[in-house]
């Protein structure tokens, strides 16, 4: 399973280090795009959280003013052009969450966590209210990265997973989806692939 790489690593990054230490830093997506293939990620051929969280160990991502985003415009990996001089923020550990909603949501109240899903059904694409429950729709073939903020309960559909998107405010709700939750795989998926990540002070 590979999903897009810059920002399926840094908003959980983002999260962690504003929550536990007061500060938060606009991290580059292209640092990972363009750096860490030696992790065996694939640049816009997608990568895995893991893969670039250990690439985060050793190479302190640079801040988005310092690496810009380009290949959402070239759709290119581009040349790795590191500074590290410029970096603002490691890893230090990240951790696999259990399948169970349960676990996932005691996850999500310390920190976001990084998820995946399938989104490459029209009941995902063209969702703009509610919640998503229909797990047939929706698939369960992992291909996006996304995140999950947070949690709650409909009064009509019952408990949901809040996450948020990365195809700008203008997709979804303002930028954010809510799936409903139900046993592993979950809706779209959202069970199988669940990870947070520590960060230390700098």
């Amino acid at each position: 399973m590979r999903f897009m790489l810059g920002f399926l690593c840094h908003p959980s990054m983002e999260s962690s280090y504003a929550i536990f230490h007061g500060t938060l830093y606009k991290l580059s997506e292209q640092n990972f795009v363009s750096c860490s293939f030696l992790q065996g990620n694939l640049g816009c051929n997608g990568g895995m959280y893991g893969r670039a969280w250990n690439y985060a160990k050793t190479h302190a991502i640079e801040s988005e003013a310092s690496y810009p985003y380009t290949s959402g415009t070239t759709m290119k990996s581009g040349s790795c052009l590191y500074n590290s001089a410029n970096g603002v923020m490691n890893t230090t550990s990240f951790t696999t969450v259990a399948t169970d909603n349960a676990s996932i949501m005691t996850a999500i109240a310390q920190q976001p966590v990084s998820v995946a899903i399938e989104a490459d059904t029209a009941y995902f694409q063209t969702y703009t209210s509610g919640v998503l429950t229909d797990a047939a729709a929706c698939g369960t073939t992992l291909d996006h990265a996304v995140v999950a903020v947070g949690y709650g309960t409909d009064p009509s559909t019952g408990p949901y997973y809040l996450v948020r998107n990365s195809w700008s405010a203008s997709w979804g709700d303002q930028g954010y989806v809510k799936i409903g939750q139900a046993p592993a795989p979950g809706v779209c998926g959202i069970n199988q692939d669940v990870m947070w990540v520590t960060v230390p002070a700098i």
